[in-house]
């Protein structure tokens, strides 16, 4: 036992030896809480010979729960990882892949993301002939999962007063997932919940399934997650919970702070256990966000952490003023060239965070001038990208051929010549799939079409018989069999090395697939649930995100970047109370990131839609923390322009293209550009990266 409790302080050491009733864990940021967590399982294993796969421990990103495995996998000398550390989407698509036919899904059923999910919508919506601007895909999504998150479909009866036909394109939205034989992401804890309520055969199986269950950012569990847990704890004292309300910041996506809350409500007779050391900042960052936080109102008071740490006081925080955005982005990139130089930081120890993602375009063009190696969490995420979802596309549709958004995708790609109306005439053969329905009709076809089906029919074949065993092989041949490359050159004449590059980067995915011995179900369903995080590099890069993104994570240098009311915070919260007080704990998040520096940057004048200036006002959070500021004024001698010639219209002259400017261009959009070398300048697009094109075709703005 001593080696399990070894290094824990003895709030940790508490609640990892408690097991008395439920227990409800307040750790604060930095407070070592996944540490808890793992020292928990152990001791589970180790003390009482509980199996490990007989306990369940969920977080809340993939990345989390990998790291999890990895340090319980090291710690108990396992030979696999454990099965049971994983998330609550991924619990539940495990539960459904074996319980799918009590809910009339079969265990091959599809898990569509935002983009099946809109364009299901967008079917209905054109089908029905309704309103495309009032019954916009992204609007209805959000309601419908707005209303699976809550529990409460009583809400369509407030939705119906804005949009008379919400609840009618619910009802076919739900009809056309089961058709599709698939979930969407809500869908996936829904149902775990329906089939555990009405069927307690399943609901005794999967609650004898587990010993004991830990939880980990309890403060971001919606209600249906909530449910989850107390459907699989029953009546038992069986769960630990981890989390903290000062960190609670996903309330807009669901996240219900009142399970936190109210925990000991749920769950009697509940132990509470605080984690206020941190061990990851300096006195004078953690003084700083107990003040931010200590100024919150309402229910929050009863369960606030006051963090403190035995590392040295540190730095005072330092809030730079700058006259204008582009001075602050330079500030930014000036200041991390110092830090790298002058004292021994390596970029990866730096991230650049920001309430709003816009921010990010002027501190990318600063980075590039400044030659800083960045990496943007957000954007396209990898498995989001067109080429990628196209194979992806094919491999669903092998294994659930019920898919129809992926049917639409594939049957014409590359193109054989079917349009609308042979689709029609495809879907009157339509009885239990869309592979039987093209077999079916296949003689009502013309014989071009026939002969340019071939190629299909043969893929879909050959990724039913050898996908799972073999799914690199199989993405290889149906790139090679369907012309995919190809298709990719004439389709994207501009880029298509970059796919092509992205769809060998699949191959190598698949292939570190099949050495862990996974099938391709598992890797579609993983890819599905894909957060942003899981895909940060460990390569020595400034980290740039929102700090939504930032949760979780930790940097020696951290910069906030537009520390003005109505962005930090937010210009919706002025009006509502609980979302300034969202916005109060998304800032008391940021600083707390931080392990020894902390800058927080703002512009007196802030550009708007690129070319007139406004006046800011300071954050109103500074004042909370003004004794804990180091007030610095900074225009780096780069960025000594006057607003007079900032403020000018862009301009239609192309022959003074120079390194670093900001230029637009008729397909590609904003860039920066990296580099010239007349006629030609190298270019970073927002959208579609680095391009090398002709300077006459590019404007500055």
């Amino acid at each position: 036992m001593s080696s399990i409790l070894e290094g824990l302080n003895e709030a940790q050491k508490e609640a990892v030896l408690y097991f008395g009733s439920p227990l409800l864990v307040l750790a604060g940021a930095g407070s070592g809480k996944t540490r808890v967590i793992t020292h928990k399982i152990m001791f589970l294993t180790e003390e009482f010979g509980i199996d490990i796969d007989r306990i369940l421990a969920i977080t809340f990103t993939n990345k989390a729960a990998s790291e999890m495995k990895e340090r319980v996998k090291n710690a108990l000398g396992l030979e696999k990882e454990p099965s049971w550390i994983t998330t609550f989407h991924s619990l539940s698509a495990k539960i459904l892949r074996i319980e799918a036919q009590h809910l009339g899904y079969n265990r091959d059923f599809a898990i569509y993301d935002e983009e099946d999910s809109k364009k299901l919508l967008k079917d209905i919506v054109e089908e029905a002939n309704l309103d495309k601007d009032l019954y916009k895909p992204e609007r209805l999504k959000n309601i419908i999962s707005q209303i699976k998150q809550n529990l409460d479909e009583s809400l369509l009866d407030f939705y119906e007063m804005q949009l008379p036909h919400i609840r009618a394109i619910y009802e076919k939205y739900q009809e056309g997932l089961i058709f599709a034989n698939a979930m969407d992401f809500d869908d996936l804890l829904l149902n775990v919940v329906k089939l555990s309520k009405e069927n307690e055969e399943i609901r005794q199986k999967w609650q004898d399934m587990f010993d004991y269950i830990l939880v980990d950012e309890y403060q971001d569990t919606n209600k249906i997650q909530h449910e989850i847990l107390k459907l699989l704890v029953g009546g038992r004292d069986c769960i630990t919970v981890v989390g903290d309300p000062q960190q609670c910041i996903y309330t807009w996506r669901g996240a219900h702070p009142e399970n936190i809350l109210d925990f000991e409500n749920d769950f009697p007779n509940t132990k509470i256990i605080k984690l206020e050391r941190n061990y990851r900042s300096t006195q004078k960052i953690l003084s700083a966000a107990n003040k931010v936080i200590s100024n919150a109102t309402g229910r929050w008071k009863e369960k606030v952490l006051t963090l403190w740490t035995d590392k040295e006081e540190g730095e005072d925080l330092k809030l730079v003023k700058l006259e204008t955005d582009k001075q602050e982005s330079a500030f930014i990139a000036h200041q991390i060239k110092q830090l790298i130089e002058k004292e021994g930081y390596k970029y990866s120890d730096i991230s650049i965070l920001m309430r709003m993602s816009f921010l990010s375009r002027n501190i990318e063009e600063a980075l590039v001038r400044f030659s800083i190696p960045y990496q943007i969490i957000a954007g396209v995420r990898f498995y989001e990208r067109a080429e990628i979802k196209d194979i992806l596309a094919y491999l669903r549709f092998a294994f659930n051929p019920k898919d129809i958004q992926a049917f639409k995708r594939i049957i014409n790609l590359p193109s054989r010549g079917i349009g609308k109306q042979t689709l029609n005439k495809i879907q009157k053969f339509y009885v239990e799939d869309w592979y039987q329905a093209l077999k079916d009709s296949y003689e009502s076809l013309s014989n071009r079409i026939k002969l340019n089906l071939q190629p299909f029919f043969e893929v879909i074949d050959f990724i039913k018989e050898h996908g799972n065993e073999k799914p690199a092989e199989s993405a290889k041949y149906l790139y090679d069999v369907i012309g995919y490359e190809d298709y990719l050159i004439s389709k994207y004449p501009k880029d298509y090395e970059e796919r092509i590059a992205n769809v060998q980067e699949l191959f190598n995915a698949l292939a570190e697939l099949q050495k862990r011995g996974k099938t391709l179900q598992e890797f579609l369903e993983e890819t599905s649930l894909e957060q942003a995080q899981d895909k940060i590099e460990n390569s020595n890069s400034v980290k740039v995100m929102t700090v939504h993104a930032a949760k979780g994570l930790e940097y020696a240098v951290v910069f906030v970047a537009g520390v003005e009311d109505g962005i930090f915070p937010s210009g919706r919260a002025f009006e509502d109370i609980e979302q300034m007080e969202e916005e109060r704990r998304l800032f008391y998040v940021a600083i707390t990131r931080a392990k020894e520096h902390v800058y927080l940057t703002m512009a007196k004048y802030r550009s708007s839609f690129g070319s007139s200036y406004n006046e800011t006002k300071p954050s109103r959070f500074l004042k909370d923390i003004k004794e804990y500021l180091k007030v610095l004024s900074s225009k780096p001698k780069t960025e000594r322009k006057s607003l007079k010639f900032q403020n000018s219209q862009p301009s239609m002259l192309s022959g003074t293209i120079k390194a670093g400017q900001l230029v637009m261009h008729d397909v590609f959009g904003k860039g920066v550009v990296k580099e010239v070398t007349p006629p030609k300048a190298k270019v970073i697009f927002e959208k579609v990266g680095e391009k090398e094109l002709l300077t006459k075709f590019l404007k500055v703005i």
